[in-house]
C-alpha cells in the first residue's frame, strides 16, 4: 500500500524537481545502487545511521553525532541527508565524524537495499522525517528507531491525525521519541505513538548554537568597522524584496548602512540580484569576495555554511521565512551571538522556541513590513537597547541547552554500549 502511496507522490514530486533545478546526481544513490567500494566501507563496520533531511536538521544534529561518536568509538556513523544543500554542508562539515550518504527513496524495494548494505544496529531520525516503508522495514529487522529532536507543525498534526489508522504499525514501532516540547510529546502519543516511548528533552538547536568565541566574521575586508549591517538571514522569495523596501526607505538616515541577504537556499542569488537592481541597487556576491563600499552595494551570500558568519557582523537581524510563506527559519544561531534579532508573524515551526524569547522580550516580533521598518529603525537608534536584547537572547539559549546530553543518554538505553 505504501509502495502505491509513494508511487503517486513521485509522479507528482518529479516534475517539480527538474523544474526547480532540484534534480541532482544523487537519485542513484536514492535508489540503492551503491558502488562497489562504498558497499565494502559498509559492510566491514557496525553502523549507526542517522538521518537529517536539510541544513537545518544537519547542524542541529552535529552534536549527537560527535557525541555518539565519543560513546561508541568502534562504530561507524552513517549520516543519510536528503537535499543538495543539506549535502554539501554534511559533506564539508562533518567529514572526519560521519559517512555521508544520500538518503533512500522510500520505495520497499529501496529501503531493502539500504538496510541491506548498511546493515545498521540504530537509526536516528531529525524532527520529523517518518517514512512508512523505511521505518516497517527497520522495526521487521529489529533496528531500534529514535525520533530526536521530534516536533509535529499544526499542519503536520492535522496530516498524521487524518491518516493515524494507516500508520499505526508506522509509530507503533518506533522505540524512542525525544520531543522538543510537552506539546509535542503530546501530540506523537495523540497520532499512535505509544506513551511509553515518548521524552520531553527540549530542542537540540539550543546545543548546536554557535560558539561566538570560534565565529569568524565576514572573511577579509568586506565592510568597514564603522558599517553598521541590516541583514536577512534564511531569506523565502518575496522578502528579499520587502528588506529591500526597507532598506531603500531609511538608508538617507543611516549613511554608513549597508545590507546583506542571505538566501534560504543559495541558488536564488540570481533571482535576489534581480530584485536588488529592480532598486536601483547594485548586487555584490559573497562568493566574489569584493568589497562592499557604497551604500548602493547589497551584498548577496550565494554560498553555504556562512550563515554565523554573517550573523557575526550584523547589527540588526531578520530572519525569514517569517514574513511570507510561513514557518520560520531558526532564531536561535544568532541569538547565541548576542544580535537583535526580529521575526514576522509567520513562525509556527519554532512556536515554543519563539515563546522562550518573547518571555524575556529577547526578540521582536513584527505584524508585516511597516512593523519590521519601525522595528529596524528603532534598533539601529537606540545602541543601548540593541545591546540590551542581545544579552537577554543569549541568556535564553544558554538556559535552555542539555538536550543533546540528554538524547545521547536515551540512545543508551536502546543501544548499551558495548
Amino acid at each position: 500500500m505504501f509502495d502505491v502511496l509513494f508511487c503517486l507522490y513521485a509522479v507528482v514530486m518529479i516534475p517539480f524537481l527538474f523544474l526547480s533545478g532540484k534534480w541532482h546526481g544523487g537519485f542513484r544513490q536514492r535508489s540503492g545502487i551503491f558502488p562497489e567500494a562504498l558497499r565494502e566501507r559498509l559492510s566491514s563496520a557496525r553502523n549507526i545511521w542517522v538521518h537529517a533531511v536539510s541544513v537545518g536538521e544537519v547542524l542541529a544534529v552535529e552534536k549527537v553525532l560527535r557525541q555518539l561518536k565519543e560513546v561508541y568509538p568502534s562504530h561507524q556513523i552513517v549520516l543519510t541527508v536528503t537535499t543538495r544543500t543539506g549535502y554539501a554542508l554534511a559533506s564539508s562539515k562533518l567529514e572526519e565524524v560521519a559517512l555521508v550518504l544520500w538518503s533512500p527513496l522510500d520505495f520497499s524495494w529501496t529501503v531493502r537495499r539500504f538496510l541491506s548494505a548498511i546493515s545498521p544496529c540504530l537509526y536516528v531520525a531529525a524532527e520529523t522525517e517518518i517514512w512508512p516503508n523505511l521505518f516497517l522495514a527497520l522495526h521487521r529487522a529489529g533496528v531500534p528507531v529514535v525520533i530526536v529532536n521530534a516536533r509535529l507543525s499544526d499542519r503536520a498534526y492535522s496530516r498524521y491525525c487524518r491518516v493515524r489508522g494507516f500508520l499505526k504499525g508506522v509509530l507503533a514501532g518506533i522505540d524512542r521519541v525525544c520531543a522538543q516540547s510537552e506539546t509535542d510529546a503530546d501530540r506523537f502519543c495523540s497520532v499512535g505513538v505509544p506513551p511509553e516511548s515518548v521524552r520531553v528533552v527540549g530542542n537540540i538547536k539550543f546545543d548546536g548554537a554557535p560558539d561566538e568565541r570560534k565565529v569568524l566574521s565576514f572573511r577579509g575586508a568586506l565592510f568597514s568597522e564603522t558599517h553598521k549591517i541590516f541583514l536577512g538571514g534564511s531569506l523565502h522569495p518575496g522578502e528579499d524584496r520587502i528588506l529591500l523596501d526597507v532598506f531603500c526607505a531609511i538608508r538617507s538616515g543611516f549613511p554608513t548602512l549597508r545590507l546583506v541577504l542571505v538566501p534560504r537556499h543559495p541558488h536564488r542569488a540570481t533571482a535576489f540580484s534581480d530584485s536588488v537592481r529592480a532598486h536601483g541597487l547594485h548586487p555584490v556576491l559573497f562568493s566574489s569576495g569584493r568589497n562592499v563600499a557604497a551604500q548602493e552595494d547589497v551584498l548577496i551570500v550565494d554560498t553555504i555554511g556562512h550563515l554565523s558568519s554573517c550573523y557575526s557582523r550584523a547589527t540588526v537581524v531578520f530572519v525569514g521565512k517569517s514574513l511570507v510563506v510561513g514557518g520560520g527559519q531558526n532564531i536561535i544561531e544568532p541569538a547565541a551571538l548576542r544580535k537583535a534579532v526580529i521575526v514576522g508573524p509567520l513562525m509556527g515551526n519554532f512556536r515554543d522556541v519563539l515563546a522562550l524569547f518573547l518571555k524575556d522580550n529577547a526578540v521582536i516580533q513584527v505584524a508585516d513590513a511597516h512593523g519590521l521598518q519601525r522595528a529596524v529603525l528603532d534598533l539601529l537608534s537606540d545602541q543601548g537597547r540593541r545591546e540590551s536584547m542581545g544579552r537577554r537572547a543569549f541568556d535564553v539559549v544558554q538556559r535552555n541547552k542539555g538536550a543533546a546530553m540528554r538524547i545521547t543518554e536515551i540512545i543508551r538505553e536502546v543501544l548499551p554500549c558495548p
